[in-house]
């Protein structure tokens, strides 16, 4: 037998499991999410090692899903300068370079964005060949200046020829500290949102690479062997590799890792999944054990991209949400006092009034250091100058309103579907929602998180346009699961546990014999 440890660090918590081989959970815990983050991790680790005594050799994996790289971008910290690159003149000179970035991102990435000669059609005809001269005249005056470079080519899902060869030029000019991030790798078929999704992932590689080094060191403190991965967006796991050299695609692995928990520890194939934590319920669909695709073009950070996201809506309802009443009416949020909860919500010696106020002064969680049930519902009760029942129903009410509102825009249709119920904050939710055919409160729900990243597998996925005028369709497919299992096989999967998880071939409007063919398959990690 072996042993996985899966850990989850949040805004508020850092959660750890610890796993049998057969995924059966045996140790959990909670801990405070810590400024460094690292001190977290190694808190959490300790605590599910004290809880069940195993041999360190025997735990062969441990998984990490991180908020690291949304926090970077969304607070503008410790982004790398890039230099960015687009094979296209003269069909893509219409629009620069981080048209649509803020403009405050645009200053902290840096000036560094030039157009060269190059591209195909979506057939695959040339456009324009390479200019070596052209493209090393870019890169000389980026030397020394930036850290990272973005390569974006016109079509170059279809053929990816032109982009590698400026990343090899770019390797010889700039030196290998300089990461390169080739966008026929990262996002989809569209130009200008695949642009952006590469030079993301280059202004983030940087903050990928001290993660991984936080990580490392921590598990050799604590003297352990094991095996790292690290989150994705799709519910699978990636090397230390990997991640640095696709940290954007560890966006959103939050909820993602939620979603792929929930659905495991309720034995839920296909559901609505909701994460209620310290600010806001994520809700998610689980659709075959997986959390589904959104098929909107994604916004990150206030930028547009097209690589790969889970569907995703958020509504501020958590457990450090603000309660207020006006004139008799109740609002939430959606501000909240998030980990602060212990120094200014009312139940602690506060001032603030939250969602966790009201569970507790119902008998509905415990928490150590709070005041008295009868304590707090006074407390409630002079706040509001309304009794404490008449507060606890309109509170009830509209956390009911906004529930089922976020189910509501999760559905396709009027069936009534399993709602899962995870998260630290799970108890919030409502026993029956409207559109649910029942709402399921699993076991160790409150660490799903966690359970979700322990239990990931790992994924291969390619995308590719074909001119079915000039290829077989059937051929080419084929020939794509061929690729896609051997870059698993590359990956450390076992052959036997292979699934395919998507297998699509979607005619493209406009472009005559043109087919989008997509692929995912996953596997589970060898022994």
């Amino acid at each position: 037998m072996f042993y996985k440890i899966g850990v989850d660090v949040g805004g508020t918590n850092t959660d750890a499991v610890l796993v049998t081989d057969d995924n059966q959970l045996i140790a959990k815990t909670k801990q405070t999410t810590t400024k460094d983050v690292s001190t977290g991790i190694e808190l959490a680790i300790k605590e599910v090692l004290k809880q069940v005594s195993v041999p360190l050799e025997d735990i062969k994996y441990i998984m990490l899903g991180t908020t690291h790289c949304t926090n970077a971008l969304v607070e503008r910290k410790e982004l790398n300068k890039i230099g960015a690159i687009r094979i296209g003149l003269p069909a893509s000179s219409a629009i620069p370079t981080m048209a649509d970035f803020p403009e405050d991102l645009k200053i902290l990435l840096g000036k560094h964005c030039y157009m060269v000669h190059g591209g195909y059609e979506y057939d695959g005809r040339l456009i324009n060949p390479l200019d070596e001269t052209e493209v090393k005249e870019c890169l000389i005056k980026m030397r020394g200046e930036i850290q990272s470079l973005a390569i974006t080519g016109i079509f170059s899902k279809i053929l990816p020829d032109q982009e590698l060869q400026v990343a090899a030029w770019a390797k010889k000019v700039l030196g290998d500290s300089v990461k390169v991030s080739c966008s026929h790798q990262i996002g989809g078929l569209g130009l200008l949102e695949r642009e952006n999704a590469c030079i993301l992932n280059a202004g983030l590689q940087g903050v990928a690479s001290k993660m991984v080094k936080a990580f490392k060191e921590t598990v050799d403190r604590l003297g352990l062997s094991a095996q790292l991965f690290i989150g994705q967006n799709d519910g699978t796991l990636m090397s230390l590799d990997q991640v640095q050299d696709f940290p954007v695609l560890t966006i959103s692995s939050g909820p993602t890792n939620s979603i792929r928990g929930a659905g495991a520890l309720s034995k839920i194939e296909n559901g609505i999944v909701i994460d209620v934590g310290g600010t806001t319920s994520d809700g998610g669909v689980l659709v075959n054990f997986f959390p589904r695709e959104s098929t909107q073009a994604a916004q990150i950070g206030g930028v547009l991209t097209n690589f790969r996201m889970p569907d995703v809506v958020s509504v501020g309802i958590g457990g450090g949400t603000i309660v207020r009443f006006n004139d008799g009416f109740c609002t939430l949020g959606p501000d909240s006092v998030g980990y602060e909860l212990k120094e200014k919500s009312i139940a602690f010696g506060g001032e603030i009034l939250t969602l966790t106020d009201f569970s507790i002064a119902i008998d509905q969680l415990q928490i150590d250091g709070s005041v008295t049930i009868v304590e707090l519902q006074e407390k409630i009760k002079q706040k509001n100058s309304i009794p404490f029942k008449d507060a606890l129903q309109k509170v009830q009410e509209q956390i009911k309103i906004s529930i089922e509102k976020l189910v509501d825009k999760l559905k396709t249709d009027s069936q009534q579907i399993p709602v899962i119920a995870c998260g630290g904050g799970a108890f919030l939710l409502p026993k029956t929602i409207e559109g649910a055919s029942e709402v399921i409160f699993p076991e160790h729900m409150e660490v799903a998180n966690a359970f979700g990243a322990c239990i990931a597998q790992i994924s291969s996925e390619s995308e590719i346009v074909i001119n079915t005028l000039q290829k077989d369709e059937k051929e080419a497919m084929n020939n794509l699961i061929d690729a896609t299992k051997v870059d698993l096989i590359k990956k450390n999967a076992e052959p036997k546990s292979f699934t395919i998880l998507i297998k699509e071939a979607i005619p493209l409007a406009y472009l005559p014999g043109a087919v989008k063919l997509k692929l995912k398959i996953c596997g589970d990690l060898k022994v």
